[in-house]
């Protein structure tokens, strides 16, 4: 186990983890954790000099699922600062690598757009871990998983996958973690990401093709779905929950209900696993976001910086964004 951890106002460390004990490596000074560099430094060190069979990266910070992860608020020279690693940065970080499991310890990265991205841009990844909400400041239960890996070496990543949800669910369940009120982790087989995400865009395009007629259980669907955390700065609803609620709404007969049901066949193979808190259950998370904000200028005028780089995504240009404003009445 190799740990790069750059903390607020210290320099940067990389430890390993030798039994019990936490052992330092080396003092980096400080680092940029934005900077894609960095991550590929550290990969490439974890594979030259500790080389294994399968590697599981955490990250562990505030996170986007538009703007990226590893959010560092101090530059290289000490000034105040703020940068992170886009996306789009952490999948050319990782070009070369196969990763087994990427695990976000950090908000709102288990949205569509993010998912479908990973995939389609290349990353050699077999699951993603993310929450489509709120993590808890407190981080996964890094002793336990470790434990339960350490005491069956040989267990595959989609195992290990779901052992990381399950100690999350238990330490974000009991007191006095339970303050932590919106948290969820979700598993994603990323093998079956790209034909979910083909589903979605085409239950988009029956919408948008016929918007007049659909927009009225669109608007209610978006109503049922909305997250309790984030969703009024941010726009996000509940994937399935939206599809589910347009396919109950309407005769089983229609074009849109049909592609309802394929959306939520292909999800229920692609998100292999859930973990919420019993609060985060009763205001309904189903493990996947999607951006959906009430209007046009709510996201392009309020939270300019954030459209900038989310139509740089692929899903929004390949039909969810046509979908978007033809329900705006944009198109």
């Amino acid at each position: 186990v190799l740990i790069l951890m750059d903390r607020l106002y210290e320099p940067a460390y990389l430890y390993a983890i030798v039994g019990h004990e936490r052992v330092l490596l080396e003092e980096l000074g400080e680092l940029n954790m934005g900077d894609p560099a960095n991550l590929k430094w550290f990969v490439e060190y974890s594979d030259k000099n500790y080389p294994a069979e399968h590697m599981l990266l955490f990250f562990w910070d505030h996170g986007s699922g538009v703007s990226g992860v590893g959010f560092d608020e101090t530059m290289e020279d000490g000034s105040v600062g703020g940068d992170w690693l886009s996306h789009h940065e952490l999948i050319t970080a990782l070009d070369g690598h196969h990763v087994d499991i990427i695990a976000a310890d950090e908000c709102s990265i288990g949205q569509m757009e993010t998912v479908y991205e990973y995939r389609v841009k290349g990353m050699d990844l077999d699951y993603l871990v993310a929450s489509e909400s709120y993590i808890g400041w407190r981080g996964f239960s890094y002793d336990e998983i470790l434990l339960r890996l350490n005491a069956n070496p040989a267990m595959d990543a989609r195992t290990l996958s779901l052992i990381i949800v399950e100690e999350f669910t238990e330490l974000f369940s009991v007191a006095p973690y339970q303050s932590e009120i919106l948290t969820t982790q979700s598993v994603y087989d990323m093998s079956k990401v790209e034909a979910l995400g083909e589903a979605v865009l085409a239950l988009a395009d029956i919408l948008a093709g016929d918007i007049d007629s659909y927009s009225s259980v669109i608007s209610a669907a978006r109503l049922a779905s909305i997250n309790p955390w984030g969703a009024t700065s941010a726009g996000r609803i509940d994937m399935p929950t939206f599809v589910g609620y347009i396919m109950d709404s309407l005769g089983k007969n229609d074009r849109a209900a049909a592609a309802c049901a394929d959306v939520l066949a292909e999800y229920d193979v692609c998100m292999i696993g859930m973990g919420v808190t019993m609060n985060s259950d009763m205001f309904g998370y189903k493990g996947m976001g999607i951006l959906f904000p009430p209007t046009y200028s709510m996201y392009t005028v309020a939270s300019a910086a954030s459209y900038d780089l989310y139509i740089d995504f692929e899903f929004p240009n390949m039909g969810w964004w046509a979908f978007l404003e033809a329900y705006w009445g944009m198109a």
